[in-house]
């Protein structure tokens, strides 16, 4: 019973963080790769990467959505602005140029980039590339030695099950019990309103459809990913964790550094870099509002004086964040070089325990809802194990 405990995500767990994180690495695979083609809306890039990471999915490509002027047209984006910074200082300040734009003028170069900033964000634990046009994507595939396998509604459509994709000659024709997926295979979903182009529909080795059993004859991109990916699992288990070992040590030094990154420093350096942070999307808010004003006269004192001075506040704070975001990366990498000679053992199950569930919403919402919540575990209020976990790398700095 202790041996069986000790594989279950605790709190108060030794090594609990990284264990969760040599879990899944163990789980991730390389062998399917998950295309995004010319998604228009944010929401469903955040969808399908986060369903992708949730099932085990490392590899992510996009192909850009075109350029299309939608000078007039109020086409929905918000842009996404909670001052955290998670790809450094000079993407927080590209995403924020790009969100600003899109909503002062709606041009298609400034919707098109504000897009790809926000499909960099969500790499955290997942390896995302972008490429410009479906043909470069369509090249790379080709050049990796993947099969491609486009998602379409057509009656040219293979249904993906085991049966019908063996009928259409994947799998091994001497053995019927042989997988039939791919050794490599990238499947491809298209935009939300058209799906795949002519030109992956073209280019795929198959294209493939998930079976539906009512009138609606399509799915939400976000759910029909995640559906079909699940699928690819069901009919080849032996994809969960096909990873070469070299990948799988580069994923492990890269997120044990990553999550040591936040529990090598003391409160009093997180509070400066936090505050800090927060100084730089003010700063740059006020800069985003002068750059766009009228500029009635370029003396000192007038809109471009201020832009200059914004500009210079802006580049200190910058440079102050990287080095302070350096001295932790070098801290957080020393820290976990034990644990990449020795990696930690994986756990069998890493769902939370109910004391450390979690409802993340912002206290407004968990006010509000008190009354329906009351006794539900996600909202008990626990205490966060983050100093828990901070022990681990304790000293590390070398600062008391």
């Amino acid at each position: 019973a202790m041996a069986e405990a000790a594989d279950f995500d605790r709190p108060e767990l030794a090594d609990r963080l990284l264990r969760k994180a040599e879990t899944a690495i163990r789980a991730r695979t390389s062998r399917i790769l998950c295309v995004i083609e010319r998604c228009t809306d944010e929401h469903n890039y955040s969808a399908v990467i986060r369903s992708c990471e949730a099932l085990g999915v490392q590899h992510i490509w996009l192909v850009d959505p075109v350029e299309v002027s939608y000078d007039g047209v109020d086409d929905g984006l918000v842009d996404d602005d909670d001052g955290v910074d998670d790809d450094g200082v000079d993407a927080d300040r590209a995403r924020e140029r790009a969100g600003g734009l899109l909503k002062s003028h709606g041009h298609g170069s400034a919707w098109r980039e504000a897009h790809k900033l926000f499909a960099r964000r969500a790499n955290e634990f997942t390896t995302i590339r972008e490429f410009p046009t479906t043909r470069a994507c369509v090249e790379a595939l080709r050049e990796a030695g993947y099969v491609i396998w486009a998602t379409d509604l057509s009656q040219k459509a293979i249904c993906m099950t085991h049966d019908a994709l063996r009928d259409a000659g994947f799998g091994d024709p001497n053995d019927p019990t042989a997988t039939v997926v791919p050794e490599k295979l990238a499947i491809v979903f298209g935009t939300e309103s058209v799906g795949c182009t002519r030109e992956i529909l073209e280019s795929a080795d198959a294209r493939v459809y998930l079976p539906l059993r009512g009138f609606a004859d399509s799915l939400n991109l976000s759910v029909a990913a995640a559906l079909c990916i699940q699928t690819l699992f069901h009919l080849c288990p032996e994809a969960v964790g096909a990873m070469s070992d070299d990948e799988r040590a580069e994923l492990r030094e890269k997120w044990f550094t990553q999550l040591a990154m936040n529990r090598v420093t003391t409160r009093g350096q997180d509070r400066d870099l936090r505050d800090k942070r927060t100084r730089l999307t003010r700063v740059r808010k006020k800069l985003l509002k002068a750059e766009t004003a009228p500029r009635a006269d370029p003396n000192p004192n007038g809109v471009g004086g201020r832009v200059a001075d914004l500009a210079f506040e802006e580049t200190q704070l910058c440079d102050a964040i990287r080095a302070m975001e350096e001295t932790r990366r070098v801290a957080a990498n020393r820290a976990i070089q034990p644990y990449l000679a020795n990696p930690p053992a994986p756990l069998r199950d890493m769902r939370r325990p109910d004391e450390h569930r979690e409802a993340y919403v912002g206290k407004g919402v968990r006010a509000k809802n008190a009354e329906h919540w009351a006794g539900m575990p996600a909202v008990g209020n626990h205490a966060s194990v983050r100093n828990h976990t901070k022990k681990m790398f304790e000293g590390v700095t070398g600062e008391p």
